[in-house]
C-alpha cells in the first residue's frame, strides 16, 4: 500500500467580531510531513480605523510565535500575507486588536503546504 498526502491544508475560520485567536488547527501530516509554506487571507467589513492581525505557530501546541507579524488593515476587503520556510505543527490566525470603533469583523482562511 502507497502512502498519499496532502499536499495543501486548507481551512476558514468562523467570522470574528472582537479580537482574539481563530481556532488552532493541525498542518502536521504524520510522520514526517510539516507544513512549511503559509498563506493568510483576510477579509474585513465593517472597519472603522484599522484592524490589527498576524498568524501563529507552533511546534507543541502551547507555545507560540507569529510567523506573520501584526499587520494593519484599513479598509475593507480581502488581503493575503505569505510567509515560508517555517516548519510548524499548528497554526492559528489572531484577530490582535481593532481602532476607532467595535464594529469590524475579520473572516480568516489559510493554507499551508510543505
Amino acid at each position: 500500500m502507497t502512502a498519499q498526502f496532502l499536499d495543501v491544508v486548507f481551512n476558514t475560520y468562523p467570522v470574528l467580531t472582537a479580537p482574539g485567536s481563530g481556532n488552532t488547527i493541525s498542518v502536521y501530516q504524520p510522520p514526517t510531513i510539516f507544513s512549511k509554506n503559509f498563506c493568510l487571507f483576510v477579509t474585513v467589513a465593517n472597519i472603522n480605523t484599522n484592524v490589527v492581525v498576524a498568524l501563529e505557530g507552533s511546534i507543541d501546541g502551547t507555545n507560540w510565535s507569529k510567523i506573520i507579524g501584526n499587520s494593519t488593515i484599513t479598509s475593507n476587503g480581502t488581503t493575503h500575507y505569505n510567509v515560508a520556510n517555517h516548519p510548524i505543527k499548528f497554526i492559528q490566525p489572531v484577530f490582535v486588536s481593532e481602532s476607532g470603533g467595535t464594529a469590524a469583523t475579520v473572516l480568516f482562511s489559510t493554507a499551508a503546504s510543505y
